[in-house]
């Protein structure tokens, strides 16, 4: 585990605010409370569901960068053709949507690629579900290297305009020990929600990323407590970042 600026949290601050939307927001609150901390929602990211148009395109497999995308993706025809996805998280949604065929990468969307490029042959005929404004550099990789590519959209994501009143009360009351941040766009909305009032108290606050990237937007004019980026990027490896429960 990699630590910037790393020191022991203060005491009586078991406080973990989490920044993630639906529906990865719960399992992650449940993982925090089971560790003996206080999990408080701020999701910072407002998921809009779209429907999925493929015309006569039959994919050989489909590839999803996210679990949001899987809403959209409720054809049972679609079901039992071979899905690819970026980690854990996302197979387990797949399957429980109905996808019998799924295949996990660990974690990342270069690392999707390559599993695609190891197993699919070149020229299949490949469904990029992705959200707006995702999935463009994976798309051109892939096409670069035979693969007939249709990217679709089929979720829409904006950011919530400001922090929650439980996130904000918790912030000034000195509770929160720890944020925990899943993407750079989670890491930007709530950077850009942060008021002149709220963003010295993250001073003696923790930052949780999952990745390089994430950590490199939250340590951009922020000063925080302590900047922790997990091993892998997985929640077992972010969860693995908290303090423990009762700090």
């Amino acid at each position: 585990m990699n630590s910037r600026n790393l020191s022991p949290s203060p005491a009586l601050r078991a406080g973990v605010i989490v920044t993630r939307p639906p529906p990865g927001l719960g399992p992650t609150m449940a993982a925090v409370a089971a560790r003996g901390l206080h999990p408080i929602a701020a999701p910072m990211l407002h998921v809009r569901q779209r429907a999925l148009s493929i015309g006569a395109f039959r994919p050989d497999a489909i590839v999803l960068t996210s679990g949001q995308a899987v809403g959209s993706l409720t054809d049972p025809q679609l079901h039992d053709i071979p899905c690819y996805v970026v980690g854990v998280a996302t197979a387990r949604r797949a399957r429980a949507a109905g996808f019998s065929h799924v295949t996990a990468a660990s974690g990342t969307a270069d690392e999707l690629t390559m599993l695609l490029q190891a197993v699919m042959p070149s020229a299949s005929r490949l469904l990029l579900a992705v959200g707006q404004g995702y999935g463009h550099e994976m798309a051109v990789a892939l096409r670069g290297q035979g693969y007939r590519v249709l990217r679709r959209c089929v979720y829409a994501v904006r950011p919530a305009p400001c922090l929650p009143p439980d996130a904000v009360a918790a912030l000034r009351a000195g509770q929160v020990a720890a944020v925990m941040f899943y993407s750079t766009r989670t890491a930007e909305a709530f950077i850009a929600a942060l008021t002149p009032a709220l963003a010295p108290l993250l001073a003696v606050v923790e930052a949780i990323a999952m990745s390089d990237g994430v950590a490199a937007v939250l340590g951009a004019g922020v000063r925080w407590h302590g900047l922790r980026v997990a091993d892998r990027p997985d929640q077992d490896a972010m969860l693995a970042c908290l303090p423990h429960g009762g700090v």
